[in-house]
């Protein structure tokens, strides 16, 4: 068989490796393609095409978590070439590679907390499956007043459900998303789903212009609006009123919305 053949006939496990570093999980949690297919021609280029070619992939084509991800791949290549001759590493690859390590001198802190573009992807077997882009830190970890300033595991959840068997919650509907963060839930049901209206929710202004850059930049601002709101404000109505001029919501979103003892006061009702 040859390499295209090869290639096609183990697309999905490409596709998945491509899903999983598109949205920047940690490299030990990846299953990267293994050594046999690795070396192939054929793979190489497409790995480079589709994760570290600037002209197609920018938000994954330098940095240092790119960094991580192809000093892995380059390592696995280096282990599965028996025969230099036969066998090598693509040149886009290794300077690509170079390019990366000599931005790594990057601080490290600041990586941690620089906010960039992870793309996620609803897990459906298709190449148009759903896809949103937002600014976060994906590294960042839960600590007093930045839980909102990543996107996290319920709410990936709730978009896999909402995407699939719970679309009818959605289509033509207002929906009303409550502890929002950066609004990656709002601009799913805006972008793929077919609300009508959607408004973005949270206590932090400073992550709500987060979330409003998010819409523009997946182009659902004429349907995605954002609102701080505070739980147990005595204004609650008012600004839900500015928030949809139909008044009232038809679907009420929230995931991930409980971090600390006082908002667990104001989350019953």
């Amino acid at each position: 068989m040859t390499g295209e053949g090869v290639l096609e006939g183990n697309q999905l496990q490409l596709e998945i490796f491509r899903r999983k570093c598109m949205q920047m999980l940690d490299p030990d949690d990846i299953n990267f393609p293994m050594d046999w297919f690795l070396k192939l021609p054929a793979t190489q280029t497409w790995i480079y095409d589709n994760l570290f070619d600037c002209q197609t992939v920018p938000n994954l084509s330098y940095g240092p978590y790119a960094f991580r991800i192809l000093k892995r791949l380059i390592s696995g290549l280096e282990a599965a070439i028996e025969d230099p001759e036969e066998d090598e590493i693509s040149d886009n690859l290794v300077n690509c590679f170079a390019e990366l390590l000599v931005q790594k001198s990057t601080d490290e802190i600041d990586c941690v907390q620089e906010k960039r573009p992870v793309t996620y992807t609803i897990p459906i077997i298709a190449e148009d499956a759903p896809t949103v882009t937002v600014l976060e830190a994906p590294n960042l970890l839960s600590s007093k007043g930045d839980t909102g300033n990543r996107t996290w595991d319920a709410a990936l959840f709730l978009a896999t459900f909402l995407s699939s068997t719970g679309r009818h919650f959605v289509q033509d509907k207002s929906v009303l998303e409550l502890g929002a963060g950066l609004g990656f839930l709002s601009i799913l049901c805006g972008k793929h789903l077919g609300a009508k209206h959607v408004l973005v929710t949270d206590a932090s202004e400073t992550v709500l212009e987060i979330a409003w850059q998010n819409a523009e930049l997946n182009s659902v601002e004429d349907i995605v609006k954002t609102a701080v709101l505070e739980w147990g404000a005595p204004d609650i109505d008012d600004i839900l009123r500015d928030g949809c001029s139909s008044v009232s919501y038809d679907l009420i979103l929230g995931s991930d919305m409980v971090s600390n003892q006082l908002t667990y006061k104001y989350s019953h009702v």
